[in-house]
């Protein structure tokens, strides 16, 4: 999978804002039902669309400052999404497809954290910009986030895109 870390993060978490997420974990041990879990998902996609309209917009960064503060608040929401959905009690049947979702975003957001810190060190934005979209991104994360939406979809908890 080409596309560089910028497209290769952003797919996956487009691919969780066409299927869903959560809204903020609740610490009952009670699990969710099917309804409920559908809706905690269901809220993320709101969230996840616009940490991938956000990034998009460091496409058009006039500094290496404004495109690293663009890829960090990505990561920053990327890790927010998945810690709200591994705090999610997901019903029985989920809970691995769950777990997998919630480490792929973290994945990701850790792999993002790191192309920030690489941008830093680039002298223009332009530069940032190509290195984002040719260098290798976070294909594993990715692969678990594709990997768990599939899962999710098959037992009906979200839809395809």
């Amino acid at each position: 999978m080409r596309g560089g870390i910028l497209g290769i993060a952003a797919l996956a978490v487009l691919l969780l804002a066409a299927c869903g997420g959560s809204g903020g974990g609740t610490s009952t041990p009670t699990r969710l039902s099917a309804t409920a879990y559908r809706a905690k998902l269901a809220k993320i996609r709101v969230e996840a669309a616009k940490a991938q309209s956000d990034v998009g917009k460091g496409l058009q960064a006039k500094t290496v400052d404004e495109l690293k503060q663009r890829i960090d608040a990505f990561a920053a929401a990327t890790a927010r999404i998945g810690d709200e959905v591994a705090a999610l009690n997901a019903p029985e049947n989920a809970g691995a497809a769950n777990a997998e979702l919630a480490q792929g975003l973290h994945d990701i957001a850790d792999a993002t954290r790191a192309a920030g810190e690489k941008i830093a060190t680039m002298k223009t934005p332009q530069e940032g910009i190509s290195y984002l979209q040719h260098a290798r991104g976070p294909v594993k994360g990715s692969q678990e986030v594709a990997r768990a939406l599939a899962t999710l979809q098959k037992l009906g908890y979200t839809t395809g895109h």
